[in-house]
């Protein structure tokens, strides 16, 4: 089943009101994920949105997981979309040998209920395989302090399995400027691991390509909320007996804003459709993306802490929840100047 845009527009709707209670706030060091509200989007279906039917999932393609991330960025959604959904489930579901489907159902039911999270680490060159034990040290795994199982590929793109829970495992929060998303430090001593066969490179590489286009629409998400955020404040911000709202420097750098978070949005928009589609553009679309949506992410962000003068500064305004999130994805994810190396290569420039 694949959801046609009439439908998009009607689940965009779904999942806004259901995040609508979500509390953007500094969440204490540790596990971050609400796994509460992470068990009721997935009874909503958003964990097997891009898992096929035949698997437990409802097929409606990454098109509809697009969404929401995208909507997920906009409230900074505690929620393992990116890692344990994208990230983790793409590489099972690449990993299932075509002639039995069933190979990975025994991983997908926990994960598509909400019952397991998944991290994900789609470079782990340092990790070494012996005999099925895997030994090596990740840092910042995302989401690592959250989830039960940790699916990996090694540096001959072979993706194993394991279970935070097993001997020769261990985990230490790892600091990061993100105060919503937990990330951790992982060290394997020859861990047990479930291997999963063998992945192509251009299995990798599609897998790498929904993880980055969904990156794309969470920083779109939050692109437009920052944008918001600011347009409200100015237009209830009285200074010299006027809103600041109605200066034209202040609209002036709003509209400026707005420009640069539509061009995102048109981005994010063919990306998600190249990446659904599996079209031959997918690796330019989503270069392109992820050259665009970085940096607007961030000039919104910074832009509604300075429009909201000096309450934004402050600890308890969610602002600085927005510069963090949009710096730190810099480090994770690349920078436009590196996403323009991916559309310069798409070209075969």
């Amino acid at each position: 089943m694949i959801l046609r845009d009439e439908d998009l527009v009607t689940w965009q709707q779904v999942v806004r009101d259901f995040l609508a209670a979500v509390e953007i706030r500094v969440r204490p060091p540790g596990p971050r994920v609400d796994r509460a509200l992470w068990r009721r989007a997935c009874e909503l279906g958003v964990a097997g949105l891009d898992v096929p039917e035949a698997l437990g999932g409802t097929g409606a393609g990454f098109g509809a997981l697009a969404v929401v991330q995208r909507e997920c960025g906009r409230v900074l959604a505690p929620l393992p979309v990116l890692g344990s959904v994208v990230a983790a489930q793409g590489i099972i579901l690449a990993a299932a040998d075509p002639a039995d489907p069933a190979t990975p159902a025994d991983l997908l039911p926990g994960l598509v209920s909400g019952d397991l999270i998944a991290a994900a680490v789609l470079d782990a060159p340092g990790v070494t395989v012996d005999g099925g034990r895997l030994t090596g040290r990740l840092a910042h795994v995302m989401d690592g302090m959250s989830a039960d199982l940790l699916v990996l590929l090694d540096a001959g793109s072979r993706p194993w399995v394991v279970d935070f829970g097993a001997d020769g495992v261990h985990r230490e929060v790892a600091e990061s400027m993100d105060l919503v998303r937990d990330f951790a430090t992982v060290t394997l001593e020859a861990a047990p691991a479930r291997p999963l066969g063998q992945l192509a490179p251009e299995q990798v590489a599609r897998v790498r390509r929904a993880v980055a286009a969904a990156v794309a629409c969470e920083q779109h998400g939050g692109s437009e909320a920052t944008l918001e955020s600011a347009v409200a404040y100015t237009r209830t911000r009285v200074q010299f007996g006027r809103v600041i709202g109605s200066f034209q420097a202040i609209k002036h750098r709003c509209a400026d804003l707005a420009v640069e978070v539509d061009l995102s949005l048109s981005a994010v928009a063919h990306a998600a459709w190249a990446v659904q589609e599996d079209a031959p553009q997918a690796p330019l679309a989503v270069a392109m993306a992820g050259a665009t949506c970085p940096p607007v992410f961030l000039r919104c962000a910074l832009e509604n802490v300075q429009l909201h003068g000096g309450i934004g500064f402050t600890w308890e305004h969610p602002a600085h929840l927005y510069v963090r999130r949009a710096e730190s994805d810099l480090a994770l994810f690349g920078d436009a100047e590196q996403h323009r190396e991916g559309v310069l290569h798409s070209l075969g420039i």
